[in-house]
């Protein structure tokens, strides 16, 4: 199934509001997402995926401090679904640094065509499930809405920011 539109009346108001459907709906475009994805789209389902950032990679997107780097060998986030994917991309270091996992993640979306089916820029500020109509509707921050019989939320453990409350942070002069 491919994406399509429909057009809704928004009861008593008199508007109509385009409500994208798909299969299913993945939050996030790091790892998981992006293997949600490629995995889901193999299997003849429609997906769409809502990504806050500007690009893919989650965690390794948005956490670009000086030496943010793997905890792990940089082999184990190598997907293994496909074989030709492993040969071509060599790690230069066992523990890769971000720029290194960053490239690698775009590689893979533009390898496999990944990035067709993501909307970025995308901040999902809801998701509803609809009881009567065994479906997700989730809506972006800029009112895009998107209804889906499966949700995937693939935002990670470390998707929330936060910001410790440190005495005297909110007056502090220098840069952190």
């Amino acid at each position: 199934m491919e994406h399509s539109q429909q057009h809704r009346a928004v009861a008593g108001t008199g508007l109509v509001e385009d409500v994208e459907q798909c299969d299913v709906i993945i939050i996030g475009s790091g790892v998981t997402g992006l293997y949600a994805l490629y995995r889901l789209r193999q299997r003849g389902f429609s997906v769409r995926a809502f990504e806050e950032g500007g690009g893919v990679g989650g965690t390794w997107y948005w956490n670009r401090y000086p030496e943010a780097r793997f905890d792990s060998e940089s082999y184990t986030y190598g997907y293994a679904f496909s074989e030709e994917l492993l040969q071509e991309w060599n790690w230069s270091e066992h523990f890769a640094a971000q720029p290194e996992t960053e490239r690698y993640l775009n590689y893979v979306a533009d390898k496999f065509d990944l990035r067709r089916d993501i909307c970025f820029n995308a901040r999902v500020v809801s998701a509803v499930y609809d009881e009567r109509e065994h479906r997700w509707q989730i809506r972006t921050e800029d009112g895009h809405q998107a209804r889906a019989q499966f949700l995937i939320t693939a935002v990670g453990i470390l998707s929330a920011h936060y910001i410790p409350d440190f005495a005297g942070l909110d007056s502090f002069k220098g840069v952190w």
